[in-house]
């Protein structure tokens, strides 16, 4: 016996006297067989934890008058794949990586696979190496990390939600009151100081934003000017967008 390193590996001969065999070495059937008689020697149970297949050389023949001693078990542990599914994916760039080495690029929703196979009893963890960009995302990993069992590991989940940002910039030379600010003609915000404004609702990145004046100054009849006013939401809070009051 060789190569064994799981648990429940379970000998047969001749489809009965089961052997449960625990460690490397030499082994023997309880029951002795009858000088003559044939013998069959079958793996009744594989292996498990680590998951493992082992074969039998030399295992059938005709006792003549010595003990049989040619039979040979050797055992291989069993190796699987890595992979899951990733959902909400919209975004470019997104990078796995497995145990901080193997890395595996995703350009769609759907199940990804690693490239090669883990030993039964191995330790994964699957990561975010880069999340992704053009539209700005964060991807969560789910059920790893873990220990490689008996099958291939199909289940890890990787979530992505776009990520969202503020919209707002700075007034200068205002002295009126009730300025009405809009982003994207809805989003109402009325500024009544100089200095930093910020929209509350944030936006998602790869959203066109336009902020437009709904109402201009009062009391002194001021003419605000917007500039900066377009873009597009990308990985960053727009912080830029000025409002002047000539």
């Amino acid at each position: 016996m060789n190569g064994l390193s799981g648990s429940g590996l379970i000998l047969q001969d001749n489809a009965s006297d089961d052997l449960t065999v625990t460690a490397n070495g030499s082994f023997s059937f309880a029951t002795h067989a009858v000088s003559g008689s044939a013998y069959l020697v079958t793996i009744k149970s594989q292996p498990v934890s680590p998951s493992q297949t082992c074969t039998v050389t030399n295992s059938s023949g005709t006792v003549d008058s010595a003990n049989v001693t040619s039979v040979v078990i050797a055992c291989m542990t069993n190796s699987f794949t890595v992979g899951g599914t990733v959902s909400g994916l919209v975004g470019t760039g997104l990078l796995l990586e497995l145990n901080g080495g193997d890395d595996l690029p995703v350009t769609a929703n759907g199940s990804f696979t690693f490239v090669g196979t883990w030993a039964s009893g191995t330790s994964y963890a699957v990561t975010v190496k880069s999340q992704p960009s053009g539209t700005s995302q964060t991807c969560t990993v789910i059920n790893s990390p873990g220990i490689i069992g008996a099958a291939a590991v199909a289940n890890v989940s990787v979530t992505c939600a776009t990520n969202a940002y503020t919209v707002g910039g700075a007034v200068t030379g205002l002295s009126g009151s009730n300025l009405v600010l809009q982003v994207n003609g809805s989003q109402d915000m009325t500024v009544g100081a100089n200095g930093a404004f910020v929209f509350p609702t944030s936006l998602a990145s790869g959203t066109n934003f336009i902020v437009t004046i709904k109402t201009q100054p009062v009391m002194r009849h001021e003419i605000c000017v917007v500039t900066n006013d377009t873009g597009t939401i990308v990985a960053t809070n727009v912080s830029n967008v000025w409002l002047t009051a000539p």
